[in-house]
């Protein structure tokens, strides 16, 4: 039993990771390796814009020799200076062998200094750890009616263990509302369990949105310690794949590591522990999958940086993410929807919106049609996104309550309050905004 364990919790982090399928460091060096030197480049210089000290490095190599990029000395100085910049002790060394041969060696001095301010938004980004650790962190909104989910028998049997990323509105009721699954692992194994689960929970506070990790674990103590170290050779070459792979620049790899020793009651925490002994290695790793390109990866430390009240950094994530999640473009306009007296940031606001709504991601129809009926004024853009919205979920309580405040009739105002209100009746969730808006309507 314990050595099926053991090899399947090894396992199951091999196991929904799409190596190739990704533009991670891995697949640039896969590139380079094949003489592909248009993606590799193309993909490297993605990947050090975003803090990846092995990117630089390697399109310092690049420049140098003219591989997938026109020739050019000054660049691969720059790019080896910034390597060793962000950590690649190595880099420096090679930085000083090319400015021994330079000619002007004054001018490529100046043109990493122009560098450095062209990445000034990089720098920023590679900051994340230490304000990762900064103490002070936004109270999460407390829970005064809990129910544990349950723990899916035949997971219980096989020992699987792992975790889902659940993000939900919280109503004036406390009430978890539109509910989104963002992340789980493995997949479909626990999310309906936990989702059961959140239905019947009741927060206390202002209405708010909430981002909720919640993690499923068998850990057997000391009974697994002892069988541990019996079966240490059965899994360690299946160990040692995983770590070669984060260490190689696999991203998915590194940030389901990153899951797993984020949580000490996980029976993967005790074997990954053995390798990964420096302080917060979740973070580390988790910033590495980010620096990497990961999007969940990219998001999940924008919304760990909100919680620090780190807005302006948070936001730089955000907007990496969002260039492939819904989500992320939803918490990124909602940020930038807060500067009410920024035209601009309002257009941009809307348009990444917009981006989220065409690919039928609820809450950003939700707050997108609010937008238009509250601030922009545009009452027919307002009722294209209701009604886009009421496609997706025709019984929609906060929809069809937008879809009154749009409509002139008041027999049709009456009758959409009255489904509105039945459907809130329904579902649990608060009908105070509704019956208050009813009473207006009167």
């Amino acid at each position: 039993m314990h050595s099926n364990l053991i090899i399947r919790l090894i396992f199951l982090l091999l196991c929904g990771c799409s190596w190739l399928g990704r533009a991670d460091l891995y697949d640039a060096t896969l590139a380079y390796q094949d003489a592909n030197y248009q993606r590799a480049f193309t993909q490297f210089n993605h990947l050090a814009k975003l803090g990846n000290a092995d990117a630089m490095y390697n399109l310092g190599v690049m420049y140098l020799y003219g591989q997938g990029v026109e020739k050019s000395v000054a660049s691969a100085f720059a790019w080896f200076s910034l390597a060793h910049d962000f950590g690649v002790t190595e880099a420096l060394q090679t930085a000083q062998l090319v400015l021994q041969q330079a000619k002007q060696p004054k001018d490529l001095q100046d043109f990493v200094r122009q560098q450095r301010d062209n990445l000034a938004k990089t720098y920023l980004l590679d900051s994340t750890l230490p304000r990762l650790e900064k103490a002070e962190t936004i109270p999460s909104p407390k829970k005064i009616a809990d129910v544990l989910p349950n723990y899916p028998e035949e997971a219980v049997r096989q020992g699987v263990e792992g975790w889902v990323w659940l993000e939900f509105d919280i109503d004036s009721s406390g009430k978890a509302i539109n509910i989104e699954v963002i992340d789980s692992y493995p997949k479909h194994t626990f999310t309906a369990s936990l989702l059961n689960a959140v239905e019947k929970w009741r927060y206390s506070g202002a209405k708010t949105n909430h981002s909720l990790i919640y993690h499923f674990a068998t850990y057997k103590g000391e009974q697994y310690h002892a069988t541990l170290k019996l079966q240490k050779k059965d899994y360690e070459q299946q160990l040692m794949l995983n770590i070669d792979a984060a260490e190689k620049g696999v991203a998915q790899v590194q940030y389901n590591i990153a899951n797993w020793l984020s949580m000490k009651d996980y029976n993967a925490y005790q074997l990954l522990r053995y390798h990964w002994r420096t302080d917060n290695p979740s973070n580390r790793l988790l910033l590495a999958a980010a620096k990497n390109g990961f999007n969940l990866a990219q998001y999940r430390l924008a919304i760990q940086l909100l919680s620090r009240k780190e807005e302006e950094l948070a936001t730089l994530w955000l907007h990496h993410a969002a260039k492939t999640m819904n989500v992320a473009r939803f918490r990124l306009a909602t940020i930038l929807l807060q500067n009410s007296h920024d035209e601009q940031a309002q257009i941009k606001a809307l348009d990444i919106l917009e981006q989220a709504a065409s690919e039928k991601h609820l809450r950003a129809i939700i707050l997108l049609a609010t937008t238009h009926l509250n601030i922009t004024e545009d009452l027919e853009k307002a009722k294209y996104w209701v009604e886009q919205g009421l496609s997706l979920d025709t019984t929609h309580p906060q929809l069809l309550l937008l879809s009154a405040k749009l409509t002139s009739s008041k027999v049709q105002v009456n009758r959409l309050l009255s489904q509105a209100l039945k459907s809130a009746m329904d579902r649990g969730w608060s009908t105070a905004e509704i019956r208050a808006f009813s009473q207006l309507a009167q």
